[in-house]
């Protein structure tokens, strides 16, 4: 009966988190209209471009020496650059997705705008998110405390899921040519929006298990009595490592999280996380 019991768990774990590539196709076919991608990166530029800009403004001074352009002036030039409806479509579903099917698509965009290595470097990173997710998911939600069990693994599959989002909009703008100028400003932008989800995760995940006193130290205990369940501690590597990876991308990807985590109070959460598996900020 048990073993019955921790099937059914893992399948019910494992669905939300599977995808499923015909879903995608299908959607990719029947993808948002280009009314709905310029009016949903405007809103999104609006909210970040003020957050974004300082770290671009060095590059772009030579486009702008008025100030930060407006949303409609960055969206006008990035369609007249190479690939600029593509990466704006990027910048939309970054921004606007919630299911996990949405996540997933926003790999499948992040494709259109990567040269051979970049796609090699994603799918690796994928595969590895998705094997830790999946492994033995029943076993742990046996192992777990009763109260816990469901609500924190959610939690974790979130924060993975969602830093892996992160992890995709580091890498197309790291990997974005350097004849492109404004589409820069869509992609920083969709760093932004998904390091502001997953700080909003983190913080969830925080304010759940924290012990109460100092934050550092509840965090960093929490930290170590998680990590003695082994699938929960690959499953926080997965995160952690996605974020360092991610930081390390250069300097204006870098500063955009700092940034971000700074404006979610989460910095100082991070750190601990960061240095634990060698990751410096």
């Amino acid at each position: 009966m048990k073993r019955w019991m921790n099937t059914i768990v893992a399948i019910l774990l494992i669905i939300p988190i599977s995808g499923c590539t015909m879903g995608l196709e299908m959607k990719k076919k029947h993808a948002v209209t280009e009314e709905q991608v310029l009016s949903g990166v405007s809103v999104i530029l609006d909210a970040q471009k003020e957050t974004v800009w300082p770290y671009l403004a060095e590059e772009m001074d030579v486009l702008s020496r008025g100030g930060i352009p407006s949303a409609e002036e960055i969206i006008r030039n990035t369609l007249a650059e190479e690939l600029g409806m593509e990466y704006l479509e990027f910048c939309y579903v970054v921004g606007t997705g919630e299911t996990q099917e949405d996540l997933d698509l926003v790999t499948e965009y992040a494709k259109t705008l990567l040269d051979e290595e970049g796609k090699a470097e994603l799918e690796r990173s994928l595969v590895q998110v998705r094997e830790i997710l999946l492994a033995e998911a029943g076993d742990l939600a046996r192992r777990l405390a009763p109260s816990q069990r469901v609500p924190f693994w959610k939690d974790m599959q979130k924060l993975v899921t969602r830093t892996m989002v992160l992890f995709t909009a580091g890498i197309v703008y790291a990997c974005m040519p350097t004849t492109v100028f404004w589409g820069k400003v869509s992609a920083a932008a969709a760093i932004a929006v998904a390091a502001g989800i997953v700080s909003e995760t983190v913080m969830a995940i925080w304010r759940y298990y924290q012990f109460g006193g100092d934050p550092d130290e509840a965090f960093g205990e929490w930290l170590k009595g998680v990590t003695t369940e082994p699938e929960l501690s690959y499953a926080l590597t997965a995160s952690v490592m996605a974020v360092g990876k991610t930081m390390k991308r250069g300097p204006v990807v870098t500063g955009i999280l700092i940034c971000v985590f700074a404006i979610y109070n989460v910095i100082d959460i991070v750190k601990p996380m960061l240095k634990r598996y060698n990751f410096n900020v």
